[in-house]
């Protein structure tokens, strides 16, 4: 495979990759949100926050690291190659996937 196949370097890559993941795991202690509670999870990732809510910015950001880790981990599967570790159990990504063709 040719670097033009591959237009990132796996190590700088999966070094992006850890740095999403930690801060997902960081916001999520937190807010104090379990990240293996599926139900609760897929319940935080649709539910729309007030925003006088006290910890609004930390939870929509924690929504939206969660919805592009999940967008790296479909276009990694969709593309043939392995996910790489992460915090979030892979049906939370397959719900997204779901949720993405309405």
């Amino acid at each position: 495979m040719s670097q033009m196949d591959k237009p990132y370097l796996d190590n700088e890559f999966e070094t992006v990759v850890h740095q999403l993941n930690q801060e997902i795991d960081r916001l999520a202690f937190a807010l104090k949100l379990d990240l293996s509670n599926h139900a609760f999870l897929h319940q935080f990732l649709i539910q729309e926050i007030d925003q006088e809510h006290d910890h609004f910015h930390k939870r929509e950001t924690l929504k939206g690291l969660i919805t592009l880790r999940g967008k790296i981990s479909i276009e990694l599967t969709a593309s043939g190659q392995p996910d790489l570790p992460s915090p979030v159990d892979e049906a939370i990504y397959q719900f997204l996937r779901v949720d993405q063709s309405n």
